[in-house]
């Protein structure tokens, strides 16, 4: 099908055209034409469905880079504590997911990010045996997702110097880990029924994070990386006492891990990525790695600072994610964005190391699209790319007056001047409402839901409420022997 939005502002993120005005020609899901013209000095272009873009500013998809699909079902539950102890309540209630409940959460997640220009995630998803309903989900969605799967075979308090009691040990112990033969046999089902379903599903590889997977876990990752040609994604030092604790029982910390495992390549993106140091930064950007920058989460969950600005400069491709509902964030790259100049400018003295808008900009478009391995796909407004495009209205606060577009997109917009959206040709969002599934029914379907979920999680609960204590007291016992300098 042809559509022509014509007399628009085009955004084009196209680094030799900029900004300009004029009409974009898609035909079968690929943009055929970005033609530059004087307001109401078109050229005559036929198609099926014109649109009159004269008070409307186009600008590419967006790609949420990091995200938990599940989490959407626990907005409103634990989210005052830090990253280790929050883990306890985010798991507890995970457990009580049932198949409904992860096909609910991933079409809940993506009204969210449909109405605010998103129209590409990737999902780290930890209830790898309920990926059946989260990957039929997002094909009825129409989204695109890069699906990874976690692999993950230690758990935190192996890890962690956290002292139990033998009996609480025991119980988390008993919580058993998908193992490595499993995860194999599940990887090959997924990749073969599901990568590359109708040009929107890719299966990437999900290692958790590279000090919860055994060297057997992830020479798996590697083998399949290799065999498959798949994408990895995983979580990278997002906290201080991750780095300090890695750095003491691998040999070259984290990134010395990942090295010794040959995982460091263009393949692989890293979610967080706040305590990395210099030579380390050097290290990623020479193997081409990409990092994800949370800053919403980062900042709930008091994680710390990334330091975005020398990633830039050592030439690292960046993107943004919003990661979990459940640490009080929504999933919006308008609110990313602007808490990600923010995020830059604080503690930071060096005004010229400062995030502008642009740079937050290509984060969310550009810089999502090739982490994917789509840079020559997605991300612009460009001939020859298929057509992930949103339409926002200039009649709005936003836009009442006329000034930098960019700036003003970053630091005003919030998704309320979205009109409609379309994901390779096809509309998802028309006149700001979704199209390619029943929004109220799914919002019915979680209400419905909801009180049961709660329910069935108290037993799973009762366990991380008898664990809180003691990771609590690990937590102010590292912080305390780093504020004295002991660490």
């Amino acid at each position: 099908m042809s559509i022509l939005i014509k007399n628009a502002t085009i955004i084009t993120m196209d680094d030799k055209v900029g900004t300009i005005q004029g009409s974009v020609l898609v035909d079968n899901g690929i943009i055929k034409e970005v033609i530059p013209h004087y307001p109401g000095s078109e050229p005559p272009i036929r198609a099926k469905e014109t649109i009159d873009g004269s008070e409307m500013i186009v600008i590419p998809g967006m790609t949420n880079a990091h995200y938990h699909s599940y989490s959407n079902m626990l907005k409103g539950t634990t989210s005052h504590l830090p990253l280790e102890i929050w883990s306890l309540y985010t798991t507890a209630y995970g457990h009580s997911l049932d198949d409904d409940d992860i096909y609910n959460a991933v079409l809940l997640g993506v009204i969210e990010m449909i109405k605010s220009g998103v129209t590409s995630c990737i999902d780290h998803f930890p209830h790898v045996k309920r990926s059946e309903a989260a990957l039929k989900a997002y094909e009825d969605s129409s989204i695109r997702v890069g699906f990874a799967p976690m692999m993950h075979d230690i758990p935190d308090h192996h890890f962690l110097p956290v002292e139990l009691p033998i009996s609480l040990k025991r119980k988390l112990d008993d919580i058993s880990p998908v193992i490595v033969n499993e995860m194999k046999a599940l990887y090959e089902s997924l990749l073969n029924n599901w990568h590359q379903k109708n040009n929107k599903i890719k299966i990437l590889l999900g290692p958790n994070a590279p000090q919860r997977c055994s060297k057997e876990m992830l020479a798996l990752c590697k083998h399949l990386s290799e065999q498959e040609g798949a994408f990895i994604h995983t979580h990278l030092l997002e906290t201080r006492i991750q780095k300090d604790i890695a750095d003491v029982k691998f040999p070259g910390g984290i990134i010395g891990r990942l090295q010794e495992q040959q995982l460091l390549s263009r393949k692989l993106s890293a979610a967080h990525s706040i305590w990395l140091e210099v030579d380390e930064v050097d290290i990623l950007a020479k193997h081409g790695v990409s990092l994800i920058h949370n800053p919403v989460s980062n900042m709930m969950l008091g994680s710390g600072r990334a330091d975005i600005s020398s990633y830039l400069q050592a030439g690292i491709n960046l993107a943004l994610g919003t990661d979990s509902s459940n640490c009080g964030i929504t999933h919006n790259l308008f609110e990313a964005m602007r808490f990600a100049v923010m995020h830059s400018r604080h503690e930071q003295s060096n005004f010229k190391e400062w995030l502008k808008p642009i740079d937050v900009f290509k984060m969310a478009t550009i810089g999502g699209a090739y982490l994917l391995g789509e840079e020559k796909q997605r991300g612009k407004i460009k001939q020859g790319y298929e057509a992930d495009i949103v339409l926002l209205t200039r009649k709005s606060p936003t836009f009442a007056v006329d000034a930098d577009i960019i700036s003003q997109i970053v630091y005003y917009e919030s998704g309320t001047s979205i009109e409609s959206v379309m994901i390779r040709g096809e509309w998802v969002l028309k006149n700001r409402k979704i199209i390619s599934f029943d929004e109220k029914a799914i919002l019915q379907s979680v209400k419905d839901k909801y009180e049961s979920l709660i329910e069935k999680s108290q037993s799973s609960l009762q366990l991380a409420e008898e664990c809180e204590p003691h990771f609590s007291k690990m937590y102010y016992k590292f912080h305390h022997n780093l504020e004295e300098g002991n660490v």
